[in-house]
């Protein structure tokens, strides 16, 4: 059986979309905090953007399912410690049992088998 090569283009992609679960709980986090504070039912950017936060919840969603579709591996528990719970790749690698430099080798390896799960899908 032969595997398919991932291209660097294929894994950049994909790391961008896994940094998206970051970025729209950021979103979520201050809508949270701008209503703590200031006050007001509604953040000023959901009355300019009314379905900013349905859809940054959204995505959060379709990120997390997609890491927890991929196989059972060490790598999917550090896509998901580093970009669903947003460890440090240190902190993955005290999580793992393993040293940092393998944390990053395993990094590396994970975003290729994420490359190519989402290349299917």
């Amino acid at each position: 059986m032969t595997e398919k090569k991932v291209l660097s283009e294929d894994i950049k992609k994909v790391e961008e979309y896994l940094k998206g679960y970051s970025l729209n709980r950021k979103l979520v986090e201050l809508e949270k905090y701008e209503k703590e504070y200031f006050g007001g039912d509604e953040a000023e950017w959901e009355q300019e953007l009314p379905a900013e936060l349905p859809l940054a919840r959204v995505r959060m969603f379709e990120i997390r399912h997609f890491v927890m579709g991929l196989e059972n591996c060490e790598e999917k528990l550090l896509l998901y410690y580093h970009y669903i719970k947003g460890e440090s790749m240190e902190n993955c690698a005290e999580l793992l049992g393993v040293s940092r430099s393998t944390a990053y080798r395993i990094k590396d390896r994970a975003l290729s088998l994420a490359a190519r799960s989402y290349a299917v899908s």
